[in-house]
């Protein structure tokens, strides 16, 4: 039940993103989304006051696992800026590939015949839709690059929090992603158009929509999820978001895909299903 609503909430997120930036730069809009999210999950940490060990050690790599978030979300936005939502979330979503082989490497999980051949269905996936844009206008390209280095980093954080996960809660990662993100984003978003508020009504719903319901509720979420189950199935099994995401740009904001992207998309998906199988 859990997983389906982070299903749900991050597909439909993927458009409401797009929204907000048709308003606002995207370093702009990530500055604001960790600003305020910061201060919606600060309430949480009095739920857990002893949810964080006072040890160096384990600051350091709170604080380490933060920054690396923080750039894959710049990452993330940049590339989304120039990219429609739905292949966005696809390339995005690739992570659950990265987790497998990160997992196989510094959590010991199981390795298959099945979820090998699913890395490299996935990755086949990801290069049909690269190759579809070479030819293209070169942002492109750069776009997809961009995407394809924040599910790795996305992935990164992914395996780093399991590691570290029985020394620091879900509302303390969940707060200092917040916090030290915006603190690392906020002079890039100086540098590409400034920090400028938006009160234009549509660029309102969006920001309240990243930031309470995607940030907020999702990712606590998803971080007890990360605690008690084996990474890569989780991760693999969100594989339904681009799904989602495809779904909802087509409905909403009218986007389309052309054959080669969607053979790579399928390819994409049938890859993140078979990461999730065992045997």
């Amino acid at each position: 039940m859990m997983l389906l609503i982070v299903v749900l909430i991050w597909g439909a997120n993927w458009v409401n993103m797009k929204i907000g930036l048709y308003y606002a730069t995207p370093l702009n809009y990530l500055f604001q989304r960790l600003f305020f999210s910061s201060f919606m999950i600060a309430p949480f940490l009095f739920f857990a006051k002893n949810g964080i060990k006072r040890d160096p050690r384990v600051f350091a790599n709170v604080v380490i696992l933060c920054v690396i978030y923080a750039v894959s979300v710049i990452f993330l936005m940049v590339g989304l800026e120039h990219e429609s939502a739905g292949i966005s979330s696809v390339v995005t979503f690739t992570q659950p590939l990265f987790v497998f082989a990160l997992s196989a490497i510094f959590l010991k999980n199981e390795i298959t015949k099945v979820r090998i051949v699913g890395v490299l269905v996935g990755f086949g996936g990801i290069i049909t839709i690269y190759l579809e844009k070479i030819g293209g206008v070169e942002y492109a390209t750069m776009s997809i690059s961009f995407l394809l280095a924040s599910a790795f980093l996305w992935a990164v954080t992914i395996v780093y929090y399991k590691m570290i996960s029985e020394e620091v809660h879900p509302y303390w990662i969940g707060f200092f992603q917040a916090a030290i993100g915006s603190i690392v984003v906020y002079p890039f978003a100086l540098g590409t158009g400034g920090v400028v508020f938006i009160s234009d009504l549509p660029y309102l719903l969006s920001l309240a929509y990243v930031t309470v319901l995607s940030t907020v509720v999702a990712f606590s979420l998803w971080f007890y999820l990360l605690r008690s189950e084996d990474a890569a199935k989780v991760s693999s099994s969100s594989f339904m978001i681009p799904v989602v995401a495809l779904v909802s740009s087509n409905l909403l904001l009218g986007e389309t895909i052309n054959l080669p992207q969607m053979a790579g998309v399928f390819m994409v998906l049938a890859g993140v299903y078979l990461v999730n199988r065992k045997g």
